[in-house]
């Protein structure tokens, strides 16, 4: 894959992970909850995690073809925006875990 390929497949997976992320917001948003008690809802939560998986995975490739971008170029630095939101939303699940289990009742 020359060069130009991966600019031009680059700028093709920034535009699908932005389509991506914003179907899983949307999407939990507009799903009805099914099911009852304890478990109500999860079907809108388990929509939002595969969409998000999916956004990571696409994550990983566009930082994997930033190498291709010369430095100092805008498409360098936005490329590295999906791996650092995921990250982000890596780190407050991470985060909201600890602080759900430190709670002593």
């Amino acid at each position: 894959m020359t060069t130009p390929d991966r600019h031009i497949a680059l700028k093709l997976l920034l535009l699908i992970w932005a389509i991506i992320m914003g179907i899983s917001v949307f999407g939990y948003a507009l799903t009805d909850p099914e099911g009852d008690g304890f478990a109500r809802g999860m079907n809108r939560v388990v929509s939002f995690l595969s969409w998000q998986i999916a956004g990571l995975v696409l994550a990983l490739v566009c930082l994997f073809l930033r190498a291709a971008v010369d430095r100092g170029r805008p498409l360098r630095w936005l490329a590295l925006v999906p791996a650092l939101v995921a990250g982000a939303q890596v780190l407050a699940f991470v985060a909201m875990y600890l602080a759900a289990s430190s709670v002593v009742l």
